[in-house]
């Protein structure tokens, strides 16, 4: 309590439940909770069923027809070669502009936490996707969804070094296209029955631990040298993980 009698500590445990790695734990448990369940064939699988069927009465529809060839496009450019591509020239852009290795780091390292996560946990999980009746030798599961997961990295870390470099109207507008363009990679996975929809929504959760842990271990919300001044980069990087 300070002089004027008013408590003083409640502002700190504020603080302390808005704390980061609070954010990084809700999709860990999501995360959990949706292996947990893909493992031991839990209530979920029938739901997935259940989603799958009715998406795929729809996209067989004359009336949905039409959405097959921008489904298609999108995850063309979800695929990893391209979210990865995106993520290498944004890196270098900004690397240039403001004269600093930080954002090639931060690339690095996100494409490193993807390479160590996706890939296993496909191999060893060792999932079905819709349709299949056997895993071929070379595939590796579809568990969590590696484009959803890797194009959701790929992208955010590649608009978020940018933004301080957009006019303040057009980056709520920036960081709503990003929510907008990973819900549409999930869709159109489902769509084109290439994935359960608990596959996308894990690729989702841990996409968001991975662009988190980035940017936690490379310190990359901070301000870097040359960068716009007045710009609070841990603000943008927290706006993105909410």
């Amino acid at each position: 309590m300070d002089e004027s009698g008013i408590p003083t500590t409640a502002p700190r445990r504020a603080r302390r439940w808005r704390s980061p790695w609070l954010r990084l734990g809700l999709p860990a448990l999501v995360l959990a909770i949706l292996t947990i369940n893909v493992l031991v064939t839990g209530p979920l699988i029938s739901t997935d069923q259940q989603i799958q069927t009715t998406v795929h009465t729809l996209a067989n529809s004359p009336a949905w027809q039409w959405l097959w060839g921008p489904t298609r496009l999108i995850i063309q450019a979800a695929d990893p070669m391209v979210a990865v591509t995106v993520l290498a020239v944004s890196a270098l852009t900004v690397s240039a502009r403001r004269r600093s290795l930080r954002p090639l780091l931060t690339a690095a390292v996100a494409v490193t936490l993807l390479a160590v996560t996706v890939v296993p946990a496909k191999i060893l999980i060792g999932r079905l996707s819709p349709g299949q009746h056997f895993l071929p030798p070379d595939a590796m599961g579809a568990f969590p969804s590696g484009h959803t997961t890797t194009a959701s990295v790929c992208y955010v870390l590649a608009v978020l070094p940018l933004l301080p470099y957009l006019p303040a109207w057009t980056r709520r507008i920036a960081l709503a296209a990003l929510a907008v363009w990973c819900l549409l990679v999930g869709f159109a996975l489902v769509w084109h029955n290439m994935h359960w929809f608990t596959d996308v929504v894990a690729g989702w959760a841990l996409a968001a631990i991975i662009i988190q842990a980035t940017l936690r271990l490379t310190r990359a919300g901070r301000t870097g040298p040359g960068a716009p001044p007045g710009v609070a980069g841990e603000r943008i990087a927290s706006t993105s993980a909410t």
